[in-house]
């Protein structure tokens, strides 16, 4: 088969194979393989030099979403996936196992910021933390040490709740309050947290209505 180049946009290189459109790599790419425009190449040698363009590809798409947040490696695994399609899944492992090796990717690292988010800005409870790591496929034992680190107050953040998310519900209406129960139950926060902070709200509320009258 016959292997020609020429030049696109940037520093982007077109390859051709027996005068066709084939696929698209980087100039530092295609000056670093073993083949130059006019090249004779096998299908094998074919096979393995998109194999090192569509890994170098990945890579770099991986580098484009950890510029804008951390990831978990399973996060990245599952969007290389849905870009270039489950048949390069294997190829996709091997840039996520390249990133950590790299430590570029690391997921107690991204564990600790995610939870902090969690903490700070949802107000989640130590089981609703486990299960928001977990759907990140961060591992077991990362999770239960960043869950302990995390010291989260549960009466703290049912109570941060109640003040934000379900500012608007009526405590003493009993349609609304079982609504606002269900809802932090579904959260991962013990009944017995929730029932402790709502009675002392509503509590509150009964002596500042009596203030009012």
């Amino acid at each position: 088969m016959l292997l020609t180049s020429s030049h696109g946009k940037g520093n982007k290189i077109h390859l051709h194979i027996d005068g066709e459109y084939a696929i698209t790599t980087t100039e530092r790419v295609w000056y670093e393989s073993d083949f130059s425009d006019g090249s004779e190449i096998t299908e094998e040698e074919w096979e393995e030099l998109c194999e090192t363009i569509n890994f170098e590809k990945m890579y770099e798409r991986a580098l484009d979403l950890l510029e804008l947040r951390d990831h978990s490696q399973r996060e990245i695994l599952n969007k290389l996936v849905n870009k270039f399609g489950l048949d390069k899944k294997e190829q996709a492992k091997l840039v996520s196992e390249k990133l950590a090796e790299n430590g570029l990717l690391d997921d107690e690292h991204f564990a600790r910021v995610y939870a902090d988010e969690l903490k700070r800005k949802k107000h989640v409870s130590p089981a609703g933390l486990r299960a928001a790591l977990s759907a990140k496929g961060v591992d077991r034992k990362i999770i239960d040490i960043v869950v302990e680190e995390a010291e989260i107050d549960p009466v703290e953040s049912i109570g941060c709740l109640l003040d934000t998310k379900f500012r608007s519900a009526d405590l003493l209406n009993e349609k609304e309050c079982d609504k606002v129960i269900t809802s932090l139950y579904r959260m991962g926060f013990l009944l017995n947290d929730i029932k402790t902070v709502i009675g002392e709200r509503q509590h509150q509320i009964r002596i500042d209505l009596l203030e009012k009258t």
